[in-house]
């Protein structure tokens, strides 16, 4: 038993897809079943480097804030609907933060390689944000998007070279695909909100950036992970049954994480020969 913990497949992807089919499951008809995203993210981290926060590496910032971003899309969900205003702002906050999370990395370079590279990571980070949480009143859809996002990631981070990511990427893929199994089970859209959308759209951010930072992607792939929120709200009519619906935007998502996944497959090819 203890053999089959420690295999990445079951800690990336397995257990963490059982935890929120389970979660997700049991309060889908609350506004907290989206939280599997984050149970299922801390299921990974349990089963793999265990919870630490001292010293504070730049890995160990990421998992603090995709479970901070969690706590935050609670709270901002409980606020009342007339708010507005909140997407922009959560946003911005997304990119402000992004920078922190790998300025040990960051002052290492001379300063304005320095400076530049944190505002490209800010930018990118921005832009992924928002672009994941426009999806936010729509289950299907980010589920759908999770799914490619958490895999086109994850794939292109083991390409290049960072294990750590592929399970970060997997482990919200397999959530990602639980939430759209358990809306297909119930028969209805278990709206995300912020709850799923914030620290997804910033959780593959920072895995995007890190295996930048951390691993061999190459910089100029990131603007390629933009497409998968892009792919998915293509038109897909909500009168269509579920399971056809839930197929045609998987596909979406997929297809367009086949994009940066063949880019970075091309640039790890190119680099061993």
């Amino acid at each position: 038993m203890q053999q089959l913990l420690e295999h990445p497949a079951v800690q990336g992807g397995v257990l963490p897809l059982i935890v929120a089919l389970i979660f997700g499951a049991v309060f889908a008809r609350t506004r907290y079943a989206w939280l599997a995203l984050a149970v299922a993210f801390a299921t990974m981290i349990a089963l793999t480097v265990g919870f630490s926060f001292s010293p504070l590496t730049a890995s160990r910032k990421v998992t603090l804030v995709l479970l901070a971003a969690a706590l935050v899309g609670v709270v901002v969900d409980s606020w009342p609907s007339t708010a507005r205003g909140f997407a922009p702002a959560l946003a911005i906050a997304a990119g402000i933060v992004a920078p922190w999370v790998f300025l040990s990395i960051l002052a290492q370079r001379e300063a304005t390689a320095g400076y530049v590279a944190a505002a490209g990571i800010a930018a990118f980070a921005l832009v992924m944000t928002y672009a994941v949480m426009r999806l936010r009143s729509d289950g299907q859809r980010v589920g759908a998007a999770g799914l490619g996002l958490g895999l086109g990631v994850g794939i292109a981070a083991v390409l290049s070279a960072s294990i750590g990511f592929l399970l970060s990427g997997v482990a919200l893929a397999a959530a990602c695909g639980a939430m759209l199994l358990v809306q297909l089970a119930f028969s209805r859209n278990i709206v995300p909100g912020f709850t799923a959308t914030l620290p997804l759209g910033l959780g593959v951010a920072l895995f995007a950036i890190g295996s930048v930072l951390l691993a061999e992607l190459k910089w100029y792939f990131l603007p390629l992970f933009l497409l998968i929120p892009a792919a998915v709200a293509l038109p897909a009519p909500g009168n269509l049954p579920r399971i056809v619906r839930a197929a045609i935007l998987a596909g979406y998502a997929c297809v367009a994480a086949a994009i940066p996944i063949l880019a970075a497959w091309y640039a790890a090819r190119g680099s061993l020969s």
